[in-house]
């Protein structure tokens, strides 16, 4: 009689949205270092930013909610001592975390920007927030054959892929309440149809400026504009799994630099709309091209219009199967470089000669511990001895 042999038990592999596919995409190189190697930063500005940013948000909206099911609704704007008693608790905590802001330049600039997000963007997003900070999960076929055989180290035939939606929201078009929302105005206007009385919007912050449409970096490969579309897309794609979801119109990307901009994001808003690399133009309602085009960087900061703020911070990615299968084969695609660097790592021994340095993002790179001996950077970037002029 014969007997079958019970399969081998092994672990389904885990991809974070944010930690693992974006980290990748954002360099392969970094990612192998930080996210698998766990070393940590030597300088983790973004990451303190990102979380305080993102910390300030959820508290505000916590007692903004508390303090609406008492009946005692809290309204616009907040004063400086309640900011600032909300800033002090998210840094505390991060503190215990070992996140800690590198200066005192960016923890200023961290309470500026956490300031304007709360007193502009709070009495616009917060009436509409259904849920926050709602995690999701799902299960994904391991794209076996888009990795080399020699390569493939894994028995699994499946992979799980893990996120975090920041916000849900519940839109209602009949309720007169939100008829002058700027949040929902922008979403409507982005639509390509008419919407279902009742829909859902997935909403993401980024405690980052608004990337350009067309990177003109001569990098190949997707940009940090294509990546976030995939991640919202993914996003609803796992959201709509849920029995309490409703029909998903929309992904919004809070690009949170944007409320407050400083002088050297405004000399990159400044080049991008020159040189139309930016879907959000010097609009003349806004009275902008002056402030635009004609500033100057020894000039003071021009005071940018609330309206125009909220353009470049709010993105309205529309969601349609389509588009959500197409991100889905993108992520798959993603995956499968990583499962393939990795086994070229175990075969090879190596880690500069088997992992991407792939960034198409500056920022990444100034960030990046690796840089001084990447081979990506170093090739562009190092010094070279001065020849010898032969006499």
């Amino acid at each position: 009689m014969n007997l079958s042999k019970r399969p081998s038990v092994y672990t389904l592999p885990s991809y974070s949205l944010t930690s693992d596919l974006l980290g990748y995409l954002r360099c392969g190189l970094q990612y192998r270092y930080t996210r698998i190697g766990q070393l940590p930063s030597a300088r983790p500005v973004q990451m303190w930013f990102g979380q305080f940013i993102h910390g300030v948000l959820e508290e505000s909206y916590r007692r903004y909610n508390a303090a609406f099911s008492d009946g005692s609704p809290s309204l616009f704007p907040w004063s400086n001592d309640v900011i600032t008693d909300i800033c002090n608790l998210i840094k505390h905590r991060l503190s215990a975390q070992g996140l800690v802001p590198w200066d005192e330049t960016l923890e200023n600039l961290g309470d500026a920007r956490a300031a304007v997000a709360i007193n502009d963007l709070g009495p616009e997003l917060f009436p509409l927030i259904h849920r926050a900070e709602v995690r999701l999960t799902g299960a994904r076929p391991l794209p076996i054959n888009q990795i080399p055989p020699e390569f493939r180290f894994r028995e699994a035939d499946r992979y799980e892929m893990v996120g975090v939606i920041d916000v849900i929201t519940h839109v209602e078009i009949n309720d007169p309440s939100v008829h002058n929302n700027l949040v929902v105005q922008a979403i409507l206007q982005a639509l390509p149809c008419d919407p279902p009385d009742h829909f859902e919007i997935i909403i993401d912050y980024k405690g980052m400026r608004r990337p350009p449409i067309n990177p003109d970096n001569g990098v190949e490969g997707p940009s940090l504009w294509d990546i976030y579309n995939w991640q919202v897309q993914t996003y609803a794609h796992l959201r709509s799994t849920h029995l309490d979801s409703l029909p998903i119109l929309a992904g919004v990307i809070i690009y949170l630099n944007e409320l407050l901009p400083t002088k050297s994001d405004l000399q990159t808003i400044q080049r991008e709309t020159n040189n139309h690399l930016t879907d959000v133009p010097a609009l003349a309602e806004f009275n902008i091209p002056q402030l635009i085009h004609q500033w100057q960087e020894e000039s003071l900061t021009p005071i940018l219009s609330l309206n125009y703020r909220l353009q470049r911070a709010l993105r309205v990615i529309p969601v349609t199967p389509l588009s959500i299968q197409e991100s889905l084969n993108q992520f798959d695609h993603v995956v499968a470089q990583i499962e393939t660097c990795r086994g070229r790592e175990i075969n090879q021994g190596h880690i500069l000669t088997t992992w991407e340095a792939n960034s198409s993002d500056e920022d990444t790179c100034t960030r990046c511990d690796a840089r001084t001996y990447c081979p990506s950077y170093t090739n562009e970037n190092q010094p070279r001895l001065p020849g010898v002029r032969a006499h």
